[in-house]
């Protein structure tokens, strides 16, 4: 182990000992191999040295960018103490003591610091999204009403759904792929058949799957680097059938929720987090086994229709609950839940039943902020940790400022620790600026 000043630290390197800020916090662990972006890191907290595993000469990083700029020239400690607020903010409702809670919080400092280190260099003030007050409100299982008049809240999701005979009656794409998932009998044709007729659709799906992630199972089965995949046919036998038919059925119905005014939520930003909740939803389940991989995706690209339709057919409610969600500091769900009676959760789970989407989805959808209420909460539970990740990272938003709290429950039933979460969290975000090329091709993401 060998103690090197900050400025003389390269790509490559590999931590050797846990790396704490001068006020004693936890920043990254012993082990971590450096990147450009925790050399940017550690040089905005202005550490004067951390120890590194030796190396073989100046060799052993020559693969790297060469020494970084000098301490004069990186960002100050201001910089890292605003960027640690935010995220405290962000994370207000998460038990940091958990070890989940412990795994966000150091990921999601990494990426606010470097996300404002880089708003710094391109001529901006370094500040991004996120609050700086930092104590705890009294929290209470049922928040309390704020004193300005609002609306009634209503009677039901169902009431709500009547009120909007488009989303009533889904595309008709989405009625064949549904005849397909529901028969047992369709072939590899029926499913490929199913999408053919949405060249719109048929276009996203091969593009998503010659993704990497795709290409990485192929060569784990076929042992051989994988043509393009360039038809539907080839894409059934990639990814199989009720596979690639469940992807269709989410991707299909994406096109009913792109008309809301920009004043509610930027449209860009909201389908950045639910691709962000969709991927590391697909990488949790595979990595826990809880549930299909594939339809987690879909689970999570779909988890917030729900407050789409609210802000369509409840403007008045949801306008007061995001008032009440910033004035009180709450998750959004909580005051969701105050001003229209019940969760964009409930309302998107009962959506997907009305569409008669598969059993299993509507019910990872419904149930993400509510894992008392299912029998069983290990595919709930996958929707529930993904949309924690996306939101702490910061991966796009629907109108959500703060992570609710993570349910130890939900955690213990995915048999993960942290380290695992931790080391899926790159792939996860390369597969989410991989994923919204493959959605939005003239709109390349993240933000």
């Amino acid at each position: 182990m060998v103690r090197r000043n900050v400025t003389e630290l390269r790509a490559g390197m590999v931590l050797a000992e846990d790396v704490m800020t001068p006020g004693g916090r936890f920043l990254m662990p012993k082990g971590t191999t450096l990147d450009p972006g925790h050399l940017k890191s550690l040089l905005a907290w202005n550490l004067p040295a951390v120890a590194v595993a030796p190396t073989d000469g100046e060799g052993a990083a020559a693969d790297g960018p060469g020494p970084v700029a000098p301490a004069a020239a990186a960002p100050g400690g201001d910089l890292a103490e605003a960027a640690e607020a935010a995220v405290r903010e962000r994370l207000l409702w998460l038990d940091l003591g958990h070890e989940a809670g412990q795994v966000l919080f150091r990921l999601a400092l990494e990426r606010e610091i470097r996300r404002r280190v880089t708003t710094q260099e391109a001529g901006g003030a370094g500040e991004v999204r996120g609050f700086d007050r930092q104590e705890r409100p009294e929290r209470t299982d049922r928040p309390t009403r704020s004193d300005e008049a609002a609306p009634q809240p209503l009677a039901s999701p169902e009431a709500l759904l009547r009120d909007e005979p488009k989303l009533v009656s889904p595309p008709e794409v989405y009625l064949r792929i549904s005849e397909v998932l529901r028969d047992p009998t369709s072939t590899v044709e029926d499913a490929a058949a199913s999408i053919r007729y949405d060249p719109s659709l048929a276009a996203k799906l091969l593009r998503l799957v010659n993704s990497s992630y795709y290409a990485r199972t192929m060569r784990a089965v076929e042992g051989r680097f994988p043509a393009k995949v360039d038809s539907l046919s080839r894409a059934v036998m990639v990814v199989g059938a009720r596979q690639l038919a469940t992807l269709a059925l989410g991707v299909s119905v994406l096109p009913l929720f792109q008309d809301i005014p920009p004043h509610w939520v930027n449209m860009r930003v909201f389908w950045e987090h639910s691709v962000g909740c969709a991927v590391a939803a697909q990488a949790i389940a595979a990595a826990s086994g809880r549930g299909n991989p594939e339809t987690a995706f879909v689970a999570g690209l779909l988890h917030d229709i729900g407050r789409i339709l609210a802000f369509k057919q409840a403007p008045a409610h949801m306008a007061a609950a995001m008032r009440q969600a910033a004035a009180e500091r709450l998750p959004l769900s909580f005051a969701e839940r105050d001003r229209l009676g019940f969760d964009h959760a409930a309302l998107g789970g009962h959506l997907l039943r009305k569409w008669q989407f598969p059993a299993n989805l509507e019910k990872m959808v419904r149930y993400h902020h509510d894992l008392d209420e299912p029998l069983f909460i290990e595919e709930p539970a996958v929707i529930h940790l993904a949309d924690g990740v996306a939101t702490a990272l910061g991966w796009g938003g629907s109108g959500n400022r703060h992570v609710g709290a993570l349910s130890p429950a939900a955690w213990e039933a995915l048999g993960l620790s942290g380290d695992a979460l931790a080391r899926m969290v790159p792939a996860m975000e390369a597969r989410l600026t991989e994923t919204m090329r493959s959605f939005f091709p003239d709109r390349p993401g993240p933000l």
